[in-house]
């Protein structure tokens, strides 16, 4: 079979919900499963955001977007419950949505805790476990969180990151423990610093900050959220059906060489 034709239906019939999917990692990994075939579900926090963002997608199809805070386990709940009515149930979940912080430890209040923790570590469990229902339900699925080389490496003012990310990928590896019974595998990309439009924004404020985290990568870039995509698409395709609980690093050498 022709390459690109293998790409265009390595994800056939497959319905995938991506949460932030309105920009950086989670636009383009959703942009890839639509081009795969995939029938895509973007979620997010603004619906105008996500529709804009399904108008830059190399596809005609039309993907639904419905509008979700995973700060908030309502409406976690209100999504996915608003997915299944209308699409039934997901065979792929892709969790991107993020927050950070990066301040000392000792001026981190429980404002800032909370803020990075609801989103990093408590959305993604109440995420996970929203669609994992219908998805045991169907016996199979596979989720795909978003760690990141903070999981397993530390800096300065990144304790409550660190924590956050670590906590993701123990999450990812007691989940699919748990759920592989039920045919549902957990898996998560740990992506190093990634050129979004959030970063580079910070960075163009910070040259020093990006010295020091190329710095820390061994083949000496930042990635692009493109060097994500491959990662997320063997975890949701079906080569990768005999694998969970797994961190799959993505990020030049960042982990091995620290």
């Amino acid at each position: 079979m022709d390459p690109q034709e293998v790409e265009r239906t390595a994800l056939a019939d497959k319905l995938a919900v991506v949460i932030g999917a309105s920009e950086g990692i989670g636009h383009a990994v959703a942009a890839a499963m639509a081009r795969a075939g995939a029938r895509v579900v973007l979620a997010g926090r603004s619906v105008d955001r996500l529709r804009k963002a399904h108008s830059e997608f190399e596809v005609s199809d039309d993907l639904d977007a419905v509008q979700i805070d995973v700060a908030q386990p309502d409406s976690i709940a209100a999504a996915s419950a608003e997915i299944e009515k209308r699409h039934g149930a997901p065979t792929i979940l892709f969790n991107s949505a993020g927050y950070s912080i990066n301040k000392p430890a000792l001026d981190v209040t429980v404002a800032d805790w909370d803020a990075v923790h609801d989103v990093q570590l408590r959305g993604t469990f109440f995420s996970c476990q929203a669609f994992a229902r219908s998805m045991a339900a169907a016996g199979y699925g596979k989720i795909i969180n978003v760690s990141s080389t903070w999981a397993a490496t530390v800096a300065p003012g990144r304790s409550v990151y660190c924590i956050a990310k670590a906590g993701v990928s123990q999450l990812t590896a007691a989940l699919g423990t748990e759920w592989a019974p039920l045919g549902i595998r957990v898996n998560a990309i740990g992506p190093t610093a990634t050129v979004t439009p959030a970063i580079e924004a910070r960075l163009a404020s910070d040259p020093a900050r990006e010295e020091y985290l190329r710095s820390r990568i061994p083949m000496g870039r930042l990635a692009t959220v493109d060097d994500m995509v491959g990662a997320a698409m063997f975890l949701a395709g079906p080569a990768s059906d005999f694998i969970t609980g797994q961190t799959l690093f993505v990020d030049g050498g960042w982990v091995g060489s620290k």
